[in-house]
């Protein structure tokens, strides 16, 4: 069912965050229980199906094309990688899709989540939408409290699930929706610009996930990772 469905995997960011790390290292090929990032990323998608990626580069992109190139691959999966330079998102992305045709997978480079690729596959083509985006519960970083008439407290909830979703990335999309992409924009401003339209559908990922930008994140990656599984073999 994924057939024709090529990843991009955005990996051209500074990492500015995950410094002292990023200094050393891009923040895709930063370890996580012994390999990069990015080394997750790819064998999830292989493992989901997703036959064919291009890497999106730019800081220190010499060094993910060596370790691309020295990388055991799996049988069927191709890999390719497009430096843009000092560019913007969207612009990383223009230049994968010169070297891609057919529905793209749009992926971060420093998000590990168990999405399964089939159910979103299935609930983008329910939707019938140019896009869909994966979104996951927000979970509050602060206990909560709730307090009711006359100042007293009624509930303590620590980091509880609140109401709102967030975007994780796998964004699969129709070649159509890049006519809602500009050059020298963002993500966030190509979604919004398919939202306006009635053109993007959410897939609801309960699973695992976490984005690397700060230590912290790491470390949680670290514990998280290790309890990843997903109907597809990780």
């Amino acid at each position: 069912m994924l057939n024709g469905l090529t990843a991009i995997v955005l990996c051209g960011g500074r990492g500015e965050r995950l410094r002292p790390l990023t200094e050393e290292v891009p923040k895709p090929l930063v370890p996580v229980r012994g390999q990069p990032i990015l080394e997750h990323i790819l064998d999830h998608l292989c493992r989901n199906g997703i036959k064919e990626s291009v890497l999106c580069l730019g800081y220190k992109a010499s060094m993910i094309r060596s370790y691309v190139a020295s990388r055991r691959h799996a049988a069927g999966c191709r890999i390719e990688s497009i430096d843009s330079g000092d560019a913007s998102m969207t612009d990383r992305v223009f230049d994968a899709l010169a070297v891609t045709s057919g529905p793209v997978l749009i992926c971060y480079g420093d998000t590990l989540s168990n999405v399964d690729l089939h159910e979103l596959e299935d609930s983008h083509r329910r939707a019938g939408s140019l896009a869909t985006v994966t979104v996951f519960p927000l979970r509050s970083p602060f206990g909560v409290v709730e307090i009711a008439d006359g100042d007293v407290v009624v509930r303590m909830t620590e980091k509880p699930v609140l109401p709102y979703w967030i975007n994780i990335g796998y964004i699969r999309c129709a070649r159509e929706a890049f006519k809602h992409m500009k050059r020298g924009s963002d993500l966030v401003q190509f979604c919004s610009g398919l939202a306006a339209t009635g053109s993007l559908s959410a897939y609801r990922h309960m699973g695992q996930h976490v984005t690397v930008n700060t230590e912290d994140d790491l470390a949680a990656a670290e514990k998280e990772i290790l309890s990843f599984s997903t109907a597809v073999t990780w």
